[in-house]
């Protein structure tokens, strides 16, 4: 799905991914200030351009809250990410509306959670738009808010084996995240998974965002949550690398926890809840380039998908650029 990008750009977009600081206390957050050709953070730690921290009352502020594919890794500029091109889309249309990208690479849905509720309600958002359920597809949910004094590496470092713990210290070539730990980790964790196990994290997912819908309506706030899509949800016709990617999915029972979760759609007491999973069923060429993230094209598809479906429920409240 990347191969219609330069070599010397996918290149690059790999290196400057790379370069991006991030600070772990009090919760996993980009460090401000930080610009590349393909990705910059702003002063206030999320992915685009700067923007007021007091909002224009005559805006309709957007926060759309995920992981790394709200962030857009993969994605060849700030613009073409999802957040990127719903606000193209809604400038298009005269529409005066900020989305801010809160994408944040691995990001579940308990820390997501605990963001909205203690974090980016000072940004004054009209709405939360949560792009999820990949991140949260294949561990075992806990019924319980994030403790911001435990870092993300302090909680994976305990919930290690001793296997695990000494491939990371022995094995150097394979120290990344990225490589060797997440797949015997994903492995692990699926041999413990079943359809009890799919039950319960559902209702600890649903819950988790029933609750936040319901904090943010007596605010005054909007929230929408998507169910986002994986490689080989759907109907979409896979090329050869994606149905590898698609064999990886199946072994560590995305896809199953995925349907669970669809199951407990719409949540009542949010603004809208949408199964996003079948967004991409019409699309012919490749997209993914991993189990869950997307070129430019896949990244688009969804923001326009997106745009669509929740246009309807905010028109009232969006005012026109003069």
């Amino acid at each position: 799905a990347g191969k219609e990008i330069d070599l010397e750009l996918r290149e690059k977009i790999c290196k400057q991914s790379g370069l991006i600081e991030i600070l772990k206390l009090p919760v996993y957050q980009f460090a401000p200030n930080q610009d590349h050709d393909t990705i910059s953070i702003n002063s206030f730690g999320f992915r685009g351009a700067d923007f007021e921290e007091k909002k224009d009352p005559n805006v309709f502020r957007i926060m759309m809250v995920g992981g790394s594919t709200t962030f857009g890794s993969g994605s060849t500029s700030n613009d073409t990410t999802i957040p990127g091109v719903l606000q193209k889309k809604f400038l298009e249309n005269n529409y005066d509306v900020e989305v801010i990208n809160a994408g944040l690479g691995a990001a579940t849905s308990i820390e997501e959670a605990y963001k909205i509720r203690h974090i980016y309600q000072k940004y004054q958002p009209d709405l939360f738009l949560i792009y999820d359920g990949r991140n949260d597809s294949f561990q075992h949910l806990e019924d319980k808010e994030l403790d911001p004094d435990i870092s993300r590496s302090e909680k994976r470092q305990s919930q290690k084996s001793s296997v695990q713990i000494w491939i990371s210290e022995n094995l150097q070539m394979y120290r990344t995240i990225f490589v060797l730990y997440p797949i015997f980790s994903h492995y692990s964790i699926s041999m413990t998974l079943n359809d009890d196990v799919y039950e319960k994290n559902s209702e600890i997912w649903s819950d988790r965002w029933e609750n936040i819908c319901k904090k943010n309506n007596e605010d005054g706030i909007k929230t929408i949550v998507t169910l986002q899509p994986t490689v080989g949800t759907g109907t979409k016709q896979l090329s050869p690398s994606e149905k590898i990617h698609s064999e990886y999915i199946k072994a560590v029972n995305t896809r199953e926890q995925l349907e669970f979760f669809s199951k407990t759609l719409p949540i009542e007491s949010c603004t809208a809840s949408f199964d996003l999973r079948n967004a991409l069923d019409d699309v012919e060429e490749p997209i993914y380039f991993d189990d869950c993230h997307m070129n430019d094209q896949g990244y688009e598809i969804m923001a326009n998908e997106m745009y669509e479906k929740i246009l309807p429920l905010i028109i009232n409240d969006l005012g026109m650029k003069k």
